[in-house]
């Protein structure tokens, strides 16, 4: 039944995406892999981020004329760009007149290598790219795995001179909920749960279809747990996965 709710939602049309199932949902199972793969569709991904902004604005409100209230956003790259842009759209062009703007930029940091593949410790790519002392700053990212990119980035804030440091996520994993909970996050997934969000598509494809290969799935098996099981799109499975299972 929960597998069969997966694939209502994962093809359902805009109108018909019940966020209740999203807020907490449970990836899907493929042979020979320990991971469980939970696809997020361009439209549950955008229904999500307008309720994590609702949160957000609720907090500027209740810290009007406060030290507290956020007037920076730093985008975490990669995995915040896409929540980031979305989140600017409600939170700059989408705020009351009355509630000062926010000033966005990022910072560049790396936790994985890929697909259950961790660096020891979060790497910065490149620094804080707007000015942020003395500030509250909002940092955006997609989700809190295991809470080390998020104490370490909450830490490094602090660090560079932020008043306070609060962190939006679109999901939360349990080890993250208990070592550094965001401020502000839409759904929690299991532990073991590999979030393809709508940026990450190719790149999870490019890096988990060596490892079923090196398992013995052959390129039409690698087919079938893309689409029949996860729930890719047929066309960019065909755009890519004859080309990367040639791959030596």
């Amino acid at each position: 039944m929960l597998t069969d709710n997966y694939h209502r939602q994962v093809s359902c049309t805009a109108d018909a995406i019940d966020l209740n199932f999203w807020r907490q949902p449970e990836g899907i199972t493929v042979p020979d892999d320990e991971l469980r793969f939970l696809l997020i569709p361009d439209a549950v991904e955008s229904a999500a981020i307008a309720e994590l902004a609702g949160q957000i604005h609720q907090y500027q409100d209740q810290h009007r004329d406060s030290r507290d209230q956020i007037t920076r956003a730093l985008i975490v790259t990669m995995g915040g760009m896409l929540p980031g842009v979305l989140l600017y759209d409600h939170l700059v062009e989408g705020r009351k007149p009355d509630i000062p703007g926010i000033e966005f930029g990022t910072i560049g940091v790396s936790l994985y290598k890929g697909p259950g593949e961790r660096y020891d410790k979060p790497l910065i790519q490149h620094g804080i790219s707007i000015p942020i002392s003395g500030e509250t700053v909002l940092l955006v990212d997609d989700l809190g795995d295991l809470g080390g990119t998020m104490e370490f980035l909450t830490q490094y804030m602090q660090d560079s001179g932020a008043h306070k440091a609060l962190n939006a996520v679109l999901y939360m994993k349990p080890a993250a909920k208990k070592r550094c909970c965001a401020d502000f996050y839409f759904g929690e997934t299991p532990q073991d749960t590999w979030i393809i969000t709508p940026r990450e598509r190719v790149e999870t494809l490019v890096k988990r279809v060596p490892f079923w290969k090196e398992h013995g799935a052959s390129q039409e098996e690698c087919r079938r747990r893309l689409v029949d099981l996860i729930g890719y799109p047929v066309a960019l499975v065909e755009q890519y996965l004859p080309e990367v299972y040639a791959r030596p």
